[in-house]
């Protein structure tokens, strides 16, 4: 009769061991199944370095004025590189000018900047000569020049 009990047992361990096999493998193509259904487009990353130089602006070359002759309406000058993007203001000078000074050109033709200065939040209808003492230039070789 012992003998019967242990060949019981054995068998019953045996068959949970079974069981527990067929389990593994039945989750096993399961989660292989789920991750399978997963894709991925792809794409690229890196990351890289590269020096920063500055633009020479050469000129102004040509100025628009107001018919008294009392506000710029727009200015042409050229850099010694094509920009997507360029904004320019006037200042007094020695003083930084502010947001609302920048006037945007847009992109350089043939490295010319053509810059009408009546889009400036500060100066509507133009710059006024007294304003008009100092030129900074922001410039983007890809992308937009953003002034802050």
């Amino acid at each position: 009769m012992r003998k019967g009990k242990r060949t019981f047992a054995s068998r019953k361990r045996k068959i949970a061991g079974l069981c527990a096999f067929v389990l593994a493998g039945v989750v096993g193509v399961g989660a292989y199944a789920f991750t399978a259904s997963n894709t991925v487009t792809p794409h690229f990353a890196g990351g890289g370095a590269a020096g920063v130089t500055g633009y020479k602006v050469e000129g102004p070359s040509e100025y628009e004025w107001n018919d008294p002759g009392t506000e710029m309406l727009k200015v042409v000058f050229t850099m010694n590189e094509e920009a997507e993007d360029v904004k320019v203001a006037y200042s007094k000078k020695g003083v930084a000018p502010v947001k609302g000074d920048w006037a945007d050109c847009g992109k350089t033709v043939a490295k010319v900047a053509t810059c009408t200065l009546t889009g400036a939040t500060a100066y509507a209808t133009g710059v006024p000569n007294e304003d008009a003492e100092e030129m900074s230039v922001v410039a983007n070789q890809f992308g937009k020049a953003e002034v802050e």
